[in-house]
């Protein structure tokens, strides 16, 4: 059987719409999806747009479905589980060794899976399970082998830090070319995205530390432009290789994109992160030959300063 190209809406459509089924609110949805509240409903609008009717009934701060809605529930819900258990037949059909691994969004993107080919090269006999969330998964559910964190989680946790993390300013080549002396950042907006509390770079904090003032101090009577909320990370670096703005990063997050010369460091400017990435484990982890070979080889790869 084949199915026309635009026959099923996005699968993540259909999961934003089975979680917010569940739990009858955008917010508490969104967090157990590890998004936010706006790409929830982004993806609830995707699906209405498709269906050509509305699922939910929006009545703040809860939302009902709709009889639309509920006749195309159970019919999501089979059809999406029977897919789960067809590829969880599948990956166990075999001797493929799986683990599964939790990291944000905007590390998986940027960093880690350009390098993953060399992973699989090392390893053909692991499978590896990404799972991208922002909210820090729970190791010992027994659900999650690995996880790579800002921060080192709590001491009944194994972490190795991965590296040192800089916080700086990007742009495009082409924007960098004229940038003044002085305010450069004035020149174009700063480019921002929506994520977790912990995760999310802020060009006020980051201004702060490096200077010691307010964005609105530094330079009095003259004010910033802030450029638009991307959904993600990876959207909000994609506008500044446009030269839509400055991006405010970490420095794992864009070593591909500054040793390739898609993206320049505009200004002498950083201050060293609060934060780390750690690849965090349970104690034990040794035990599973898998778990442990997928953390020695992000040990080093990270330790090895090597970018695609």
């Amino acid at each position: 059987m084949i199915i026309p190209t635009n026959a099923i809406p996005p699968l993540q459509c259909l999961r934003a719409f089975l979680a917010v089924a569940q739990f009858g609110n955008f917010t508490r949805a969104a967090d157990a999806l590890g998004l936010t509240q706006t790409a929830v409903s982004h993806q609830i609008g995707q699906l209405e747009t498709h269906i050509g009717a509305p699922v939910f009934v929006r009545n703040r701060p809860n939302v009902q479905l709709t009889d639309l809605g509920r006749k195309l529930l159970p019919k999501v819900e089979t059809g999406l589980s029977g897919i789960w258990d067809a590829f969880k037949e599948a990956q166990n059909s075999d001797k493929t060794q799986r683990i599964v691994v939790s990291a944000s969004p905007e590390f998986c993107t940027q960093w880690l899976a350009p390098r993953l080919e060399k992973f699989f090269n090392l390893y053909p006999l692991i499978s590896l399970n990404m799972i991208l969330e922002y909210r820090r998964a729970d190791l010992n559910s027994g659900k999650i082998d690995a996880a790579v964190w800002l921060g080192a989680g709590h001491k009944g946790l194994s972490a190795t830090r991965l590296a040192v993390e800089e916080e700086f300013a990007v742009c495009s080549p082409e924007l960098a070319k004229d940038l003044p002396e002085w305010l450069g950042l004035s020149v174009a907006p700063l480019l921002q995205y929506a994520g977790a509390r912990h995760t999310v770079l802020d060009w006020e904090r980051w201004f702060q530390q490096l200077y010691g003032v307010a964005l609105h101090e530094y330079a009095p009577g003259f004010k910033f432009e802030y450029g638009p909320v991307f959904d993600s990370f990876s959207d909000m670096i994609a506008a500044c290789k446009r030269s839509e703005g400055f991006a405010l990063v970490r420095s794992s997050l864009v070593a591909n994109e500054l040793s390739s010369g898609q993206l320049k460091r505009c200004f002498d400017e950083a201050v060293t992160s609060d934060l780390h990435y750690h690849i965090v484990t349970l104690p034990n982890a040794q035990c599973r030959p898998e778990v442990e070979q997928f953390r020695q080889w992000i040990v080093a790869e990270a330790a090895s300063g090597q970018v695609n």
